[in-house]
């Protein structure tokens, strides 16, 4: 019996890769199509090579393989205060690697541009699995926040704090919860606020990214004579705080991320870390001349992790308290952002 005959008889039948190795290939393709004059070749870990992709082989004596390489905050006017709790998780891990299931070991392919890191992130979205919060839960945002004491909130160097800001949301939007004393604090919420906060008008939030993008424009058509800076200085300012204080629908968190990309001046920090020192994937915007806003994600599962803001040049201001002089370099904030669906104001998971 020749070798053929032998693999043919062997051969058992193909799975399909799974849908969240399906939509993370997909999202490296698109990204690096939509970027093919800036990507840049990269190295294909080694270990990559030992790989079998999608489908299991039979066991041959010598198996053959192939290696399928995929191309600040104010919710509704309340300012968040500190109380201790737990940490809460935001989900799930996915595929390291677009294309290529999250094998133990295997480090991620750094992205190659601000383009292909978001959309690995809209794809990590939507393969997410998900359920939409009742009416009467409560969404629980936790923020980690490590900042200086400056005046008027500019930090100049250390001494650095980290505080535990939390609030709760009604999926709803109607009220808000908090502890301050010792005692919770509940508040009425406006029926909108901007960004929105309840999950019903957040669902209802276009999918196509230009359309989105386009409702937040003109939203900020209160802000009178803007700018086209200033425009998407806001519009990038309104994503950020809305995927970083609610649950989102898998296919409106990936708009976000996909609008985004079409912010002018979104570009890839290189070396960024979160909170914790630990590695991160930085897609930075500079707002304001001087200071650079980042969105940082999870470099092996593409989640939202929190956010940095870093003076990238020497920054005066004057203020009450008299001159204050930020020196380029000097991280303005750092935060790790935890989002979930709870049933009650208190509860953390």
């Amino acid at each position: 019996m020749d070798d053929l005959t032998i693999l043919r008889e062997s051969w058992h039948e193909v799975r399909d890769p799974s849908p969240a190795a399906q939509a993370q290939a997909r999202a490296a393709l698109l990204a690096r199509a939509a970027n093919a004059d800036t990507v840049v070749p990269q190295r294909v870990p080694p270990r990559a090579a030992k790989l079998f992709v999608g489908w299991r082989l039979p066991p041959l004596g010598r198996r053959v393989g192939v290696v399928t390489v995929a191309a600040a905050a104010v919710v509704g006017g309340l300012v968040l205060v500190e109380s201790v709790n737990g940490p809460v998780d935001r989900g799930p891990a996915v595929s390291a690697v677009p294309g290529v299931p999250a094998f133990p070991g295997l480090p991620a392919a750094r992205p190659a541009s601000a383009a292909e890191a978001l959309e690995r992130a809209a794809a990590a979205a939507q393969a997410q699995p998900f359920t939409a919060p009742r009416p009467d839960q409560w969404i629980h945002v936790e923020e980690r926040m490590t900042s200086g004491t400056g005046p008027g909130g500019l930090v100049t160097g250390g001494p650095y704090r980290t505080r535990v800001l939390q609030h709760w949301m009604r999926a709803d939007g109607r009220q808000i919860a908090w502890f301050r004393d010792g005692k919770f604090q509940f508040q009425d919420q406006p029926a909108q606020t901007t960004p929105p906060s309840d999950y019903q008008t957040l669902a209802a939030l276009p999918t196509d990214p230009d359309a989105l993008l386009q409702r937040i424009y003109q939203a900020a058509g209160g802000l009178g004579e803007a700018t086209d800076e200033d425009r998407n200085a806001y519009t990038f300012g309104q994503l950020n705080v809305t995927l970083r204080n609610n649950v989102l629908p898998p296919e409106v968190e990936a708009a976000i991320y996909r609008a985004m990309a079409k912010i002018p001046g979104v570009t890839l920090v290189p070396d960024a870390v979160n909170v914790d020192g630990r590695p991160a994937v930085a897609l930075g915007r500079v707002q304001s001349g001087w200071l650079r806003e980042e969105v940082l994600l999870d470099p092996d599962t593409h989640r939202l992790i929190g956010e940095r803001a870093v003076a990238i040049k020497n920054y005066t201001a004057e203020g009450l308290d008299g001159t204050v002089r930020v020196k380029s370099g000097t991280v303005q904030r750092l935060v790790v952002t935890e989002v979930r669906i709870v049933d009650r104001p208190g509860q953390s998971g």
